[in-house]
């Protein structure tokens, strides 16, 4: 008899669960729906990455990692890109393409053109800290990249500079760009403290050297470590483009006079 209770309870257990039943309806509303699924493209993958690096860093970046990032398999991701160095090439052209012009370039000069694309360059590149380091071991030249260059170029020589300023000045300001955004951390150095205490800053170092010996290091303590990152950057800026003035006013000096020498 105990058999025939089993079967009579199970049998009743399955009607008030039966599809349609009040039971069924109530357990499928508190079900939730499965999250949709987003479609693979090669945009979701560079965007994946990005993300997951600004996150996590660099090494933080695989085909496994990625693909469970946009919750699909790495056998998807594959039908896309070959590998974890093209993705990286692709992400770092993506920031690149952050580089925007907020005016037309008609009618700027060429200074306030390269200290436009200069801040904005750096502002994408300090967005994603994490990818400005694969900056310093390849030169870009990806599709973003070019067009940066191209709008550069064309505006230096097309206001006068000739084909040897125009290339060592776009090199010049990328590189100081560059340079700026890797050392960037070095402010968090300067002002967090120093050894295993963390109660000395770098002013308070350089104040605490011996005067006899190291005279300007005590005397210009604060004005070595007061500077922001950014007030680095454009006082580096402008000192690199006083300088390309100079250098500019020199050719176009040297062509006046080339032009208006006679052979004897």
């Amino acid at each position: 008899m105990a058999g025939t209770r089993t079967k009579e309870t199970v049998s009743d257990e399955q009607g008030l669960t039966a599809a349609g039943s009040p039971a069924w309806w109530a357990a499928r509303q508190d079900r939730a729906e499965p999250a949709p699924r987003v479609p693979i493209t090669l945009g979701r993958i560079i965007a994946g990455a990005l993300e997951l690096i600004d996150r996590e860093g660099l090494d933080a970046l695989s085909m496994r990692n990625l693909a469970r990032e946009l919750r699909t398999g790495t056998t998807t991701l594959y039908r896309y890109v070959t590998g974890k160095d093209e993705v990286l090439v692709l992400v770092a052209d993506a920031v690149l393409g952050e580089t925007q012009l907020r005016r037309p370039v008609a009618g700027l000069g060429w200074r306030e053109v390269l200290e436009e694309l200069a801040c904005s360059m750096r502002t994408a590149l300090g967005s994603h800290p994490n990818v400005a380091a694969l900056f310093a071991t390849a030169v870009p030249v990806g599709p973003n990249s070019l067009r940066g260059r191209e709008l550069t170029l064309s505006v230096l020589r097309e206001r006068g500079f000739d084909e040897t300023l125009a290339a060592d000045v776009y090199t010049a300001v990328a590189h100081q760009v560059l340079a700026s955004v890797l050392q960037e951390p070095m402010n968090d150095f300067r002002a967090g403290g120093l050894g295993a205490s963390k109660s000395l800053t770098l002013r308070d170092f350089y104040r605490s050297l011996p005067a006899e010996q190291y005279p300007h290091l005590v005397e210009l303590a604060n004005e070595l470590t007061s500077r922001t990152a950014t007030e680095e950057f454009e006082f580096g800026l402008a000192c690199l483009l006083d300088g390309v003035e100079l250098r500019l006013q020199q050719a176009r000096t040297r062509r006046h006079r080339s032009r208006n020498t006679k052979p004897s």
